[in-house]
């Protein structure tokens, strides 16, 4: 909830999600010796996963059969570059918000935290170069998933991963994970789709030219005190509230300009910038 552009406190998870749907439809290997560091699992299908089986809790997060664990994103490129990605990268709030998203270049990292009862759907078009994550709502229904993937990935997807949050709630991701795997399998059947699972506790995830790494949060205490980590630059935008903003924008023509100028001026990513703006031509394009 947003208030006098002061975002309030939330609780580290959330008990409700009302639906919404807008009126215009719906390298660098690791060393051996720290790969060991890592639970041995069984190797994930070529093809990806088809269905969500054996879901549990694990010594961090919620896993199921052939979930691998998040290698630390500091292994996903060279020392040299590491530095660089920190300048340029993206972050979600660090208030356990969920219906966060972000979009961009696939060589700019996208990071998201504080996923308890939550999970990330990251999906990612290598022909583009770009990739989008949303930190889901636990209680979504198919179709919007589907909304979203369709009009915040419009260029389409070629590989997805998805990560259900913490173990203490895995019966909540039991709900959501099959639904979030079939809406992006009903999108792309073609896709090929791998699902993970922590290596820390309640780690920073972090989206990177087609994969999800974590990065060790340094800010968990005891209990509900846990917080939220931003290693990038925060760039705190809701999908609900952009679907609410241009609703109440739709009278006409004039107003949806406006608030098209109001997001171009916003310092967005060009990738936000791009799905925000196919959402207003859509909305233009049912006014007379």
């Amino acid at each position: 909830m947003k208030i006098t552009g002061q975002y309030i406190n939330t609780p580290i998870y959330h008990t409700e999600y009302k639906s919404y749907t807008p009126s215009f439809g719906i390298s660098f290997k690791m060393p051996a010796l720290l790969s060991d560091i890592f639970e041995k699992h069984t190797a994930c299908p070529v093809n990806g996963v088809t269905k969500i089986k054996n879901l549990r809790p694990g010594r961090y997060g919620t896993e199921c059969q052939y979930s691998t664990p998040l290698e630390p994103f500091e292994y996903s490129c060279g020392l040299k570059e590491i530095k660089g990605l920190y300048k340029k990268g993206l972050s979600t709030n660090t208030d356990a918000w969920a219906d966060a998203f972000l979009k961009s270049s696939a060589d700019t990292p996208i990071s998201t935290s504080s996923v308890h009862d939550c999970s990330v759907m990251y999906l990612f078009n290598k022909d583009t170069n770009t990739h989008f994550l949303y930190h889901s709502y636990y209680n979504m229904e198919e179709d919007e998933f589907i909304f979203l993937i369709k009009n915040f990935m419009s260029e389409g997807f070629s590989s997805a991963e998805i990560l259900p949050g913490s173990r203490t709630w895995y019966m909540r991701h039991f709900e959501t994970l099959p639904v979030m795997l079939q809406a992006i399998k009903a999108s792309n059947k073609k896709a090929v789709v791998n699902v993970r699972h922590y290596s820390s506790k309640l780690p920073e995830v972090v989206g990177y030219k087609g994969h999800l790494y974590e990065i060790p949060n340094d800010r968990i205490a005891l209990g509900f005190s846990d917080k939220g980590q931003a290693s990038f630059k925060i760039c705190d935008v809701r999908a609900k509230d952009i679907m609410e903003e241009i609703e109440s924008h739709s009278q006409s023509h004039q107003k949806l300009e406006m608030l098209r100028k109001w997001y171009a001026e916003k310092g967005f990513d060009k990738e936000i910038l791009n799905v925000i703006n196919g959402l207003l031509d859509k909305m233009q394009s049912l006014i007379p």
